[in-house]
């Protein structure tokens, strides 16, 4: 458990795809433009299929790092201080920022509500309860739901492997056919802990996509040329042949020096990128008229994309320095 994560080339080729993907599908839904970053068929959208990605990758890299778990204590301390110094200081930025436009401390109403907000569940729950969710990070509280159940997920699939692949995939399927809390499906915990599964059973897999990584590609064009059936299921399907693809075509490509250092970059900084673009996104998009030029769409995406990158790094960098501090003064007082 104390030993340094190691992240495999591929893994940061697919982290950093998954990033561009999401704001690129992001900026597209927010300027209506353009489709080919929205829309893969039917009602299957590209969002869909990079959180499909992004859940995956995360199963995979969490799973490669720690298929045992010794120490539970620091296994849960651990993956804390790799969602919340981020979350906090991005939300509380924001939140700073809300309080003084609407000069109120509660201007939601509802003050308890800002507790969900605390422990990174408020874009989860948003759905039911008015809370402060300001980031667009719904997908931190599905995560932080699959690192708590990790330790009970990695214990079955060693000890009854075949039941937990079974168990996984039926409550997929309920959550299908049943949905009590109103929640859109492809965020239930079911449909993110399918994602997340696939990623655990694929890294003892992973070669194949070496060899076989155009196979996906081709069955991903396919699948796009086939009318809806369920959209869950064919984002799914999607999701998990793109990131089987990705890893493939990854292997030779992070064997480039300048793609490497590009993709490890942005896979570095994937999780800032994350709680950063959706505020960029619509800070920028104010000052560009909808009939725009598509010369001026193209300079605006640039200049999201750049700024999204620099606030990712800020954000990071003032996370790091601030451990630091903690680190360093806990040493003192020891």
């Amino acid at each position: 458990m104390g030993k340094k994560k190691v992240v495999l080339d591929q893994f940061d080729f697919i982290r950093a795809i998954a990033c561009l993907g999401i704001v690129l599908y992001h900026f597209a839904v927010e300027y209506g433009w353009p489709d080919i970053f929205n829309n893969y068929v039917g009602g299957v959208t590209y969002g869909d299929i990079y959180v499909t990605v992004f859940f995956f990758i995360s199963g995979a890299l969490l799973f490669y790092n720690h298929s045992k778990i010794d120490d539970l204590k620091l296994f849960y301390k651990k993956r804390a201080l790799s969602i919340f110094p981020a979350f906090y200081i991005a939300w509380g930025l924001m939140y700073i920022r809300d309080v003084l436009r609407y000069k109120s401390l509660f201007y939601r109403g509802n003050p308890a509500s800002i507790i969900l907000s605390l422990i990174g569940m408020d874009g989860y729950l948003t759905f039911k309860i008015n809370d402060y969710y300001i980031l667009g990070e719904w997908f931190i509280g599905a995560i932080i739901l699959l690192y708590i159940l990790y330790p009970l997920l990695t214990w079955m699939k060693k000890e009854y492997k075949w039941v937990t692949f079974g168990l996984v995939i039926l409550f997929y399927i309920l959550s299908l056919k049943i949905n009590l809390t109103g929640m859109v499906s492809f965020r239930m915990l079911p449909s993110c802990l399918i994602s997340f599964y696939a990623g655990m059973l694929f890294v003892e897999h992973r070669k194949s996509a070496e060899k076989y990584w155009w196979i996906a590609g081709i069955l991903l064009v396919i699948l796009k040329c086939i009318e809806p059936g369920n959209m869950n299921i064919k984002g799914h399907i999607a999701g998990f042949l793109m990131a089987y693809m990705l890893y493939g075509i990854g292997t030779y490509l992070m064997k480039i020096n300048i793609i490497n250092k590009v993709m490890k970059f942005i896979g570095g900084i994937s999780y800032e990128a994350f709680l950063t673009h959706h505020v960029t996104i619509c800070l920028f998009i104010k000052f560009v008229p909808a009939d725009a030029t598509v010369m001026m769409r193209v300079i605006l995406l640039i200049a999201i994309l750049a700024a999204t990158g620099i606030s990712a790094v800020v954000l990071k960098q003032v996370c790091k320095t601030i451990m630091s501090l903690g680190r360093a003064r806990k040493k003192n007082i020891a």
